[in-house]
């Protein structure tokens, strides 16, 4: 006998098959419109920044601060150390050329300076005796001299007399020959004295320079000594504003210590820091501009410091023009350091999807409202665009927020 089967359980089954298979699409379809890699991902529209690419005139430059400082500024060391004995001038003061600043007491530094002047004093005198000597026998060698001349005329003119008185048999012949002799080595005796005086004129001429060169050096040396303690007045060297007179009565300053320094207050530069990249960039002549008060000033670049520390190396920056009249010393401003002259290009607003992409690509937005990744080459940069060589034409919108949530998906599905 046949028995009805009840259809109900699979039906029940199918329903469920179904069921699990829609929900199984409906995943598959979440991931797909939402997942990672190469597929899509859904984000609001509030979310994202948004760049339009334009045509125009694009200046590279870097924005650097620079401090306003004296066109000339000298600094005041201490030449000797000491402790300060009185201070003529207070911080601020406005100097001129040879004004005292500070005095400084060094007794140690004076009793060198006796003791040594006593030597140098003591050596001068020795030689001033020898020089002295020098000539006492020179005069001496000539006094003999003039004795010689005046012996040889008499026993020449004895001669004389000795031949006609030999002759007439009035002079022993042996007496003749002995005065002969005597007289002839009279003569030796005044060429051999010759020969003396000019050899000791010639060495005394050596010497005598000698003498007066070390003679000369002395006095120096006791100028050097004078002067050195004249250092212990600190004076200004130049016209200018005292700043930075950081000394008390009492305090002890060593030899080389900063004591203060002067500030010509006729014209003021902008010293500047910038990154060490950019050194084979930078040259004399370079110009920057800052905005002041309203108005944009001109500034350019007249010396570069070779010395790099912390990444960064300094210039020196004058107005081109006419400086503004408030600004004073230590102000900085927010220099626009210009590397290029002014060219039309086509320009991409700058934003942080350059960290993830490297500038490689980006997400164009298209007229349904979607984004799709498109290579592109960009090429310089300044606080403001980026230069884009390829891949993008003026009137393009691009996603220029991060990207890194996007997980590199191919195309994102902007939401109102």
């Amino acid at each position: 006998m046949d028995r009805i089967i009840d259809p109900r359980p699979a039906k029940r089954k199918r329903t469920l098959l179904y069921g699990g298979s829609v929900l199984l699409v409906g995943i598959i379809g979440w991931f797909l419109l939402s997942g990672t890699g190469g597929g899509r991902v859904r984000v609001e529209e509030a979310k994202l920044q948004i760049g339009t690419v334009e045509k125009g005139m694009f200046r590279e430059f870097i924005p650097v601060t620079g401090t306003v400082q004296p066109f000339q500024t000298v600094f005041l060391d201490a030449l000797e150390g000491g402790t300060v004995k009185q201070r003529f001038v207070e911080d601020g003061s406005m100097v001129s050329a040879g004004d005292r600043i500070l005095e400084l007491s060094n007794p140690q530094l004076h009793m060198d300076a006796i003791n040594r002047e006593a030597q140098l004093l003591d050596q001068q005198n020795n030689l001033r005796n020898t020089r002295l000597a020098m000539d006492q026998q020179t005069t001496r060698l000539k006094d003999e001299l003039l004795n010689l001349d005046k012996d040889l005329k008499r026993l020449e003119r004895d001669g004389i007399v000795d031949e006609r008185l030999v002759q007439d048999s009035l002079l022993a012949r042996n007496t003749y020959y002995s005065n002969k002799e005597h007289l002839e080595y009279m003569r030796q005796k005044r060429k051999l004295l010759a020969q003396n005086l000019r050899t000791d004129s010639l060495f005394r001429m050596s010497q005598v320079g000698q003498i007066a060169s070390s003679l000369e050096l002395i006095q120096e040396n006791l100028r050097f000594l004078r002067e050195n303690l004249q250092n212990l007045v600190i004076k200004a060297p130049i016209d200018g504003q005292l700043s930075g007179l950081n000394a008390e009565l009492g305090q002890t300053k060593q030899r080389g210590e900063r004591i203060a320094q002067i500030d010509v207050l006729d014209g003021f530069k902008v010293r500047a820091r910038i990154p060490e990249h950019y050194v084979s960039r930078v040259s004399n002549g370079l110009r920057g501009t800052f905005l002041h008060a309203g108005r944009e000033y001109s500034i350019a670049i007249f010396k570069i410091y070779p010395e790099v520390s912390n990444g960064e190396f300094s210039v020196d920056l004058r107005f081109e023009e006419e400086a503004p009249s408030d600004i004073r010393r230590g102000q900085t401003f927010q220099v626009r350091l210009q590397l290029s002259e002014d060219m039309e290009a086509v320009m991409l607003p700058r934003g942080p999807f350059f960290q993830d992409t490297g500038g490689q690509w980006v997400y164009v937005i298209d007229v349904e409202g979607s984004a799709t990744k498109r290579d592109v080459r960009l090429g310089r940069q300044n606080p403001d665009n980026y230069e884009v060589l390829e891949g993008l034409r003026p009137g393009d919108r691009v996603v220029i927020s991060r990207y890194a949530a996007f997980n590199d998906a191919e195309e994102l599905i902007i939401q109102q």
